[in-house]
């Protein structure tokens, strides 16, 4: 076998150019789809980050019929029984009880319909990272009477900024209108345009001034582990009665199953790219036999017998796979960890981005196992690759082989 192997290698080599262009080819091909699907994939994850961390947490907490009734008075039910059962999980790390109505915001220069949250500060940032994207002013921590935190799309298009003042009107349990001029202490930028154009932060003991009450909405929560958060799902609902508990994969199925999506598109890539692949090394093998017709008659009519053809002709196609498919992954890994310290810069498309919730940094990602498959899958079809010319070249009569031209 070491000899078949030997002269198999000879064989590559004997027309180096055209060895070294079909290993460019993989090494190319390989190296690319990698790229494309660590940026695919980074791209989905980086929405469903900033989602998860910027708004919506890993769970939530509503009454059952707050999705088709989200009138003011639809109020978690039980919330202190519900807040002790969150404090008495292990599975979660922290919560953040809201209160949340529509509302309506004016400005001196124009006026638009928004969400408003009466937050806890302290418990906002224990479960959420909105702080961190701040771009001028505080998270609610302010001395002024009234602050509101307000998204950077929303400033711009009610001309606001640091201390300007805003009125906010909505109607109470009551169904008393509430109007109150509120001051900026802050402007933030998610980097969605749907979440920062209508989303405005207030304190929660601002609300109860001017309600008489501060009723829970909502409850967005913090799980210990992430990757267990369907168990802490069950749990909870199990023992929240008459409330609604939701992970983000259940309350928003769209994102998982685009993440779902993503995971079987990167193997349809990887198919589609090692298909490409092996019609070229087919064509350079099924050639490499034909101009080698009277050499392999010779070799068998000294003696060697088919399955050593067979096993030669395998060991030629293995070798293009053996030497271009690890360098394509490894120089794919390389490019991706160094997108995924640096970025990819698209900031040219930063303004249509953000209206669909990307940032125009996108760090690329691509778990671990992707590269073993990968590289499996080259050595296993450069494997395949090789059986129809070996069976052309086994099927060669020695005699007419040898009188070949």
């Amino acid at each position: 076998m070491k000899t078949t192997f030997i002269i198999a290698w000879r064989n590559c080599w004997r027309n180096a150019l055209r060895t070294s262009i079909v290993i460019t080819a993989i090494i190319m091909g390989i190296w690319s789809s990698v790229f494309l699907m660590g940026f695919a994939n980074g791209f989905v994850q980086q929405r469903v980050d900033k989602m998860v961390h910027l708004e919506i947490g890993d769970l939530q907490i509503h009454s059952e019929s707050y999705d088709t009734d989200s009138d003011i008075t639809n109020t978690i039910k039980h919330p202190k029984e519900t807040l002790a059962i969150l404090d008495a999980s292990k599975g979660v790390q922290s919560y953040a009880p809201r209160f949340k109505t529509e509302a309506f915001a004016r400005s001196a220069r124009g006026q638009q319909g928004i969400k408003l949250l009466g937050v806890y500060p302290e418990k906002e940032h224990e479960v959420l990272e909105l702080e961190t994207r701040l771009q001028a002013g505080t998270f609610l921590e302010s001395s002024l009477s009234y602050p509101i935190l307000i998204g950077k799309k929303l400033a711009t298009e009610l001309h606001l900024k640091l201390n300007s003042k805003i009125n906010i009107s909505f109607t109470d349990a009551n169904v008393n209108q509430i109007s109150k001029n509120f001051k900026v202490c802050g402007i933030f930028s998610a980097g969605n345009d749907a979440f920062d154009g209508f989303t405005v932060f207030v304190p929660i003991d601002r609300i109860e001034r001017l309600t008489g009450e501060a009723s829970i909405h909502e409850i967005i929560v913090k799980s210990v582990e992430p990757s267990t958060i369907d168990i802490l799902e069950n749990d909870l609902k199990a023992k929240s009665k008459g409330n609604l508990v939701e992970s983000w994969k259940t309350r928003y199925p769209e994102i998982a199953y685009g993440i779902e999506m993503m995971s079987n598109t990167m193997f349809i890539l990887m198919s589609i790219i090692i298909a490409a692949l092996l019609f070229g090394l087919v064509n350079t093998l099924v050639m490499s036999i034909l101009e080698r017709k009277r050499e392999l008659g010779i070799l068998m009519a000294v003696g060697m017998s088919r399955s050593k053809i067979r096993l030669m002709i395998l060991f030629e196609s293995l070798v293009y796979g053996l030497i271009g498919g690890p360098i394509g992954v490894f120089l794919g890994y390389i490019t991706i960890q160094y997108y995924s310290y640096n970025g990819f810069d698209l900031s040219s498309f930063g303004e249509g981005m953000d209206a669909f919730g990307y940032d125009p940094i996108i760090y690329l990602y691509l778990e671990p196992k992707y590269y073993l498959i990968y590289t499996s899958y080259i050595l296993i079809a450069t494997f395949f690759g090789g059986l129809y010319p070996s069976r052309i070249a086994t099927k060669l009569n020695p005699i007419t082989a040898i009188r070949s031209i």
